[in-house]
């Protein structure tokens, strides 16, 4: 039986900025700006924190790149902590990636996602819309890896508009 050789697809460098930023402008930007804006009402004192913040995350990412030029080995987190430490380290690391790291994210996303639309249609069932939205997905990711990339690409911008269109002029 004749073996089916296929070339693995490779994203484009589109596709990785725009994971990179999807991943880096989640879904705390929309839902709890609000409340800091309430809690600190310095704009200075506001934009310092998300300084602040970008460079613990510019320090977690070189740490991660140092880890990786070190052990050049798929697994990540689970690799890392694995051989660094202890396997059973490494084991409870990536499960509670897959379900608090992943999963709960991704509920977060959904909800404020019903929850922002029901403001502009108030007869939508925020619930409805948030598992809707969560399989339509589920759905484009596991259908190929070019239709992902494409979805992920399309992500970017669309946070964007939905920024730029939603916040009301000074």
């Amino acid at each position: 039986m004749p073996e089916l050789s296929r070339t693995p697809y490779k994203i484009t460098f589109l596709t990785g900025v725009a994971i990179v930023i999807a991943n880096m402008v989640g879904t705390g930007v929309f839902t709890s700006l609000g409340f800091q804006v309430l809690g600190i009402q310095s704009g200075f004192a506001l934009l310092m924190l998300w300084l602040v913040g970008g460079l613990i995350a510019l320090c977690g990412a070189v740490c991660y790149g140092e880890l990786a030029a070190a052990m050049p080995r798929s697994g990540g987190e689970y690799h890392y902590l694995s051989q660094i430490y202890h396997p059973a380290l490494g084991f409870l690391s990536g499960w509670v990636s897959a379900t608090v790291g992943f999963a709960a994210p991704t509920a977060l996303a959904a909800l404020a996602l019903g929850t922002y639309a029901r403001s502009v249609w108030p007869d939508l069932q925020p619930q409805w819309l948030s598992v809707t939205v969560v399989l339509l997905l589920t759905l484009v990711h596991g259908t190929s890896t070019r239709a992902a990339a494409g979805c992920r690409s399309s992500s970017p911008p669309l946070k964007w508009w939905c920024w730029l269109f939603s916040s009301e002029p000074a």
